[in-house]
């Protein structure tokens, strides 16, 4: 087929790059943190409260491992912005999966609250479907707030062809030393507004700072450009084996600080949300993110060695499998808890005594809302994703003409076949198709 290659023209290999199990194990944890954050019950307390709080530690990893992952799928793999088709191709692996479950869990949340009387039609819920709202207002309020996430993400993901994608490549022949500094700048450009705010205010920041050195999407960019750059250093200088015990000091320690440190209590003139965890983004607080990400990318770059214990644990089948499934449940916990929450009160006659939010009811909830995503990964979104993989696996290296040209010359046949069958119809007297 003009245009694309055919079967008979070899295609060049690109060598495929190793499988990190234990990063889908960590996603899986990852995943469960940040639910239990949002919804596990407040009372009564827990030892694991001060670690709740904390969910920002997880998200930032989330955040690196993105751009760790990205490097290491597209690091080695040659002029994926030099063409139309390339871009393309890029774009649907990315993205198709993650807006397709982002789409879905808005709509869901928006069809909810409509139901219940709010206002649906909006420039600000345009915005938000457009992952352009939290660019004006960084309020992560959107019908599905956990999706501001993906608003952070997308600049990223859409400017690594142009962007870090070349400058690594470029860089390749560049020692430890150099991927060790440039770490360093992306951590300095990560946490170094929140530092220059602090100085200014000399003292901790107030929400609308906050908002802004966090959920604002650009605040986000620095974060995925450390993890691309630590899978860089990576391939540059793999870590020794015996790296990996180092790996597991460093993480272990830092779990260690998110269950043990104090967390603050809110201001008087603290205008955040009143309704999420008391001390979250509250004084230092506000740098539990940043701080650790030195820790992650440590973490990062030394379980890639092999002798970690953490990372052979975090490579068990069954967190493996779930990991699979972490998107959706990030993305879907939100509707599946508006769904619960037309449960809560009593109702019927007295037929339904109600569904109070207690821990038990809280696992029954983690325990559908993970079988629900693994249904719906299993039999609807990874089956689309495949097929959107398998469409788009021939794009690269093509321009925009040439892949419009070849869909036009693959349809021409169905339509040659159409035109034959209409002018045999009216031959017969038949209305034709």
């Amino acid at each position: 087929m003009d245009g694309l290659p055919s079967e008979e023209e070899p295609m060049v290999q690109v060598p495929r790059a190793a499988r990190l199990s234990h990063l889908d194990g960590a996603r899986t944890l990852l995943s469960i943190w940040i639910v239990c954050h949002h919804m596990a019950p407040r009372e009564p307390a827990s030892s694991l409260d001060a670690m709740l709080v904390r969910v920002d530690v997880g998200v930032e990893f989330f955040m690196m491992m993105s751009g760790f992952l990205t490097q290491h799928l597209f690091g080695q793999k040659e002029g994926i912005g030099s063409s139309a088709g390339s871009l393309a191709s890029f774009y649907t692996r990315r993205l198709f999966r993650c807006l397709l479950v982002a789409y879905l869990g808005m709509g869901l949340c928006a069809l909810l609250q409509w139901l219940i009387g709010l206002q649906l039609l909006s420039w600000k819920t345009a915005g938000c479907f457009a992952f352009v709202k939290t660019w004006v207002d960084p309020m992560p309020d959107c019908p599905n707030m956990p999706s501001w996430f993906v608003a952070a993400l997308l600049p990223s993901w859409l400017l690594y062809p142009f962007v870090l994608h070349p400058l690594l490549a470029e860089s390749a022949g560049k020692g430890f030393s150099f991927y060790l500094w440039l770490s360093l700048l992306c951590w300095l450009l990560a946490i170094g507004p929140q530092l220059c705010l602090m100085s200014r205010n000399v003292g901790w920041l107030d929400w609308e700072q906050f908002k802004y050195v966090w959920f604002w999407p650009p605040a986000q960019m620095p974060d995925f450009a450390l993890g691309a750059c630590i899978a860089a250093l990576v391939r540059v200088a793999p870590p020794s084996r015996t790296a990996g015990r180092l790996g597991d000091l460093v993480i272990s320690t830092l779990v260690l600080v998110c269950l043990v440190a104090p967390v603050p209590e809110p201001p008087a003139d603290w205008t955040g949300p009143s309704d999420w965890r008391l001390g979250h983004y509250i004084a230092w607080e506000q740098l539990a993110a940043r701080l650790s990400a030195p820790l992650l990318g440590f973490f990062l770059y030394c379980s890639a060695g092999g002798e970690s214990v953490v990372a052979r644990l975090l490579s068990h089948g069954t967190l493996v499998s779930l990991g699979n499934y972490t998107l959706e449940i990030y993305l879907l916990q939100m509707p599946l808890h508006d769904v619960f929450l037309w449960l809560r009160p009593p109702g019927g006659s007295g037929l339904w005594k109600g569904l109070p939010w207690n821990r038990e009811v809280f696992g029954f909830f983690l325990t559908v809302l993970v079988l629900l995503c693994g249904l719906f990964v299993e039999f609807v979104a990874e089956p689309l994703n495949q097929s959107v993989k398998t469409c788009t696996s021939s794009w690269a290296g093509h321009t925009l003409p040439e892949l419009l040209r070849s869909t036009r010359r693959r349809y021409q046949p169905l339509s040659a076949e159409r035109d034959s069958e209409s002018e045999a119809d009216s031959s017969l007297g038949l209305p034709s198709k």
